[in-house]
C-alpha cells in the first residue's frame, strides 16, 4: 500500500478548479517534464506490442489488452507525481515510474484494460476501422445503438478507474480500497460520476476558443493566404502540442482533489500545494 499524501477532506468544484490550477501555475515546468517522460516511457512500450501486432495480428485483442495496461499503469505513475509536488515533496525523474514498480498499480491496471478491449469490441468501432474508406460501413456502425451505449459504458468505466487510480496513487488505498471508495460513485456520490464530463467540458472550451483566436489572427495577418501558408499550420501544430501539457496537467489534478469526496473518513488537513 503506498503512502498517503493527501488527507480526506471534502472539496466543492469551484475549489477543486482553482486547486487545480494552482497546482498548475506552482508546479508547471517540473509536471511538463514528468508528462513528458511518461509520454516518452508510454512510446517506449507500445513499440514492441506494435511489433506483436504485425507479426501476430490475430492476437490484436491480447496486445491491445496490454497496451491498456501500460499506458493505465503510467497514469497511476503521474497521479502520484502530481501528489508528491502538491503535498510538498521531492519528484525526482524516476517518481514519473514509480507505478512501475508497484504491484498493485499493476493489478488496479489490469480489469479497466480487458473492459476497455471488450467495449471497444462490441461497439463495432473495431470493424468501422477496418474499411475506413467505404462511407456505407461508417454509417451502419454509427447507426447501430452498441456504438452509442458502448461509449456511455466506456466513459462510466474510465471515471470509476480514474478515481480509483487516484484513491491508490495519493490517498494511499490498497486497490481493494480504492475500488471501494470508487464505488460510491453509484451510490451517495453519484454527481461526482459525471465531473470528468465537466472537466473535458472545460477544457473543449479553451481549445475551442484557442482555434477560434488562431484563425482570427491567422486571417488578419495573412487574409486569403492563411489556410496555404505551412509555416503557419506548422506554428499551429506546435502551439497545439504546448496548450495539451498544462491541459493534460489540469484534468489530472482536477480527478486527484475530486477523489478526496470519496473517501470514507473526513480529516481536517487542508489541501496546500
Amino acid at each position: 500500500m503506498p503512502e498517503a499524501l493527501f488527507q480526506p477532506t471534502r472539496y466543492p468544484v469551484a475549489q477543486i478548479f482553482s486547486g487545480a490550477w494552482l497546482i498548475l501555475r506552482t508546479h508547471f515546468w517540473p509536471l511538463c517534464f514528468s508528462l513528458l517522460v511518461t509520454g516518452l516511457v508510454a512510446l517506449l512500450g507500445m513499440l514492441p506490442l506494435g511489433i506483436l501486432v504485425a507479426q501476430a495480428p490475430s492476437l490484436h485483442l491480447l496486445w491491445m489488452i496490454l497496451d491498456n495496461i501500460w499506458i493505465n499503469v503510467l497514469i497511476i505513475g503521474f497521479f502520484r507525481v502530481i501528489a508528491l509536488r502538491s503535498a510538498g515533496q521531492s519528484a525526482d525523474f524516476l517518481s514519473s515510474l514509480w507505478s512501475l514498480q508497484q504491484r498493485d498499480a499493476w493489478l488496479l491496471a489490469l480489469v479497466p484494460a480487458i473492459l476497455g478491449v471488450l467495449l471497444l469490441q462490441s461497439s463495432g468501432y473495431l470493424a468501422m476501422t477496418a474499411h475506413p474508406n467505404d462511407p456505407a460501413a461508417v454509417i451502419r456502425v454509427i447507426e447501430q445503438p452498441r456504438l452509442w451505449i458502448s461509449i456511455l459504458v466506456s466513459f462510466l468505466v474510465s471515471s470509476f478507474f480514474q478515481y480509483a487510480f487516484a484513491l491508490f496513487a495519493a490517498y494511499g488505498d490498497s486497490p481493494r480500497e480504492a475500488l471501494r471508495g470508487a464505488l460510491r460513485l453509484f451510490g451517495d456520490r453519484l454527481p461526482w460520476l459525471f465531473f470528468p464530463l465537466l472537466v473535458g467540458l472545460v477544457c473543449g472550451i479553451v481549445l475551442f476558443v484557442f482555434f477560434l483566436v488562431i484563425a482570427v489572427l491567422a486571417g488578419l495577418l495573412l487574409g486569403a493566404n492563411a489556410a496555404h501558408a505551412p509555416a503557419l499550420a506548422i506554428a499551429f501544430t506546435l502551439l497545439l502540442l504546448l496548450l495539451l501539457f498544462p491541459i493534460a496537467i489540469w484534468m489530472n489534478s482536477c480527478i486527484l482533489l475530486a477523489a478526496a469526496n470519496l473517501k470514507r473518513a473526513e480529516g481536517d488537513a487542508r489541501f496546500l500545494p
